[in-house]
């Protein structure tokens, strides 16, 4: 059973209404239609009834409570067991009961499991074609390169959009001749891949045919961002998408904005100066599986308002995910490093780096993997940085961490997390 083509076009008109008029609160209507919603789940009908306040929800917990979640009668473990199935077949198209069914990558130590009827895939798609993809009359060619295919993505397939999938089990060299002569005119992927990709146009002088491209599943540095621009000649945009939803979207301005017409966002800031916040989620347009108060856990930074005319809440940066804070025990004293200042660090003290990550593996030891210009240059490099990392530490009051130098092939298949806490998840 296909999407209607009708209702995608009829979601499409809804939500571009909405972004242009209401962009930065969820209408009565809609709030009406969602409680409706939530009285055939069993969790929240419990909780409605009793006209209690709703938990904040997180994936462990949603995972524990799946089967009373849902609205749609599935259990977890055939929806597991599918999931699974589809991951070593790599046949994404089997759904249960015309519910499609996808798996998350489960960076934050949990996996995730999203669900989609066919109306929400007309949403979803109308949603991207208004905010990412943008509407045209012209038929254009869209090349994403994924970790898994699902049919939420094949539900966008229309006369004027034709999707090809690359599975990323296959080396990006392998990809690049099949891309070459596509000629798409979107290309979407996370930003480690894009940057390879990137690399070999670079190194094989392909002339680039996109329009744009689409940036999704990692966060999106600057410097990346600037290098895949300095390659492709074209506008780089941002989806902020997760297991959760299609949360935020790039405007024409270059802005990431949150979709406030239809999500409800709490903020619970993580600093004293609220420059730093999880949002706590609420989607009032998800009804096979609810998302009410769901806290991720992000470390997102608001921005000012945009020039775009959309009153929505703009992300000026996403720094990462708390569970990869750096956190150190110094004089029985909890000292907590964010992510941006390891960062900012390393960029600042050397401008011949080209790539970096670091790796808390212990409660004193972090492993720095470095890319620089010149491979000879590389062990004069490693000692600045390392330098530079202890000075900052030190300033925090943290003494006596140990920076080792590693080498280490980015897997395409995981997401690429620039700075990253390993010792905290294995205790």
């Amino acid at each position: 059973m296909k999407v209607s083509k009708i209702s995608i076009l009829l979601y499409f008109l809804k939500l571009r209404f909405s972004r242009m008029f209401s962009s930065h609160r969820v209408s009565r209507p809609m709030k009406k239609n969602w409680s409706k919603i939530l009285s055939s789940s069993q969790f929240y009908r419990e909780i409605l009834k009793s006209n209690r306040k709703f938990p904040i929800m997180n994936k462990a917990l949603f995972m524990e409570n799946f089967d009373s979640i849902n609205t749609v009668g599935l259990k977890k473990e055939e929806v597991l067991n599918l999931a699974f199935e589809s991951e070593k077949t790599r046949d994404f198209s089997p759904s249960i009961n015309n519910i499609s069914i996808g798996l998350s990558s489960g960076t934050s130590g949990n996996r995730g499991i999203f669900l989609t009827s066919k109306k929400e895939q007309a949403i979803w798609v109308g949603a991207i074609l208004d905010r990412v993809i943008g509407f045209s009359f012209r038929r254009r060619k869209i090349a994403f390169f994924l970790r898994a295919n699902n049919n939420l993505y094949e539900a966008a397939k229309t006369g004027l959009l034709s999707f090809t999938f690359f599975d990323l089990k296959t080396p990006i060299e392998q990809h690049i001749k099949i891309l070459k002569e596509l000629k798409a005119d979107i290309l979407v992927g996370q930003p480690s891949v894009l940057v390879a990709i990137a690399k070999n146009y670079q190194s094989e002088k392909i002339k680039p045919t996109f329009d744009k491209i689409i940036s999704v599943a990692e966060v999106l540095e600057d410097d990346h961002k600037e290098f895949l621009r300095s390659i492709f000649n074209c506008p780089i945009n941002q989806v902020y998408q997760c297991t959760e939803g299609f949360l935020a979207y790039t405007c024409k301005h270059g802005q990431l904005h949150l979709n406030e017409d239809w999500l409800e966002i709490e903020k619970k800031y993580l600093d004293s100066e609220k420059t730093r916040f999880h949002p706590v989620i609420t989607d009032y347009l998800r009804s096979s599986q609810p998302i009410v108060r769901y806290e991720l856990n992000d470390i997102l930074h608001e921005g000012t308002t945009c020039s775009c005319g959309a009153r929505s809440t703009v992300i000026r940066k996403i720094e990462g995910r708390s569970d990869d804070v750096f956190r150190f025990f110094q004089n029985e004293k909890e000292v907590i490093i964010y992510p941006d200042f390891i960062r900012r660090t390393i960029i600042l003290a050397s401008g011949k780096i080209t790539n970096y990550t670091a790796t808390l593996t212990d409660e004193r030891t972090i492993c720095m993997y470095l890319e620089v210009e010149e491979t000879s240059e590389l062990p004069a490099v490693f000692k600045v940085v390392k330098f530079e990392i202890q000075r900052m530490l030190s300033e925090f009051g943290v003494d006596d961490i140990d920076i080792v130098k590693i080498d280490k092939k980015q897997d395409p298949m995981t997401k690429f997390t620039r700075i990253k806490n390993e010792y905290s998840k294995s205790i």
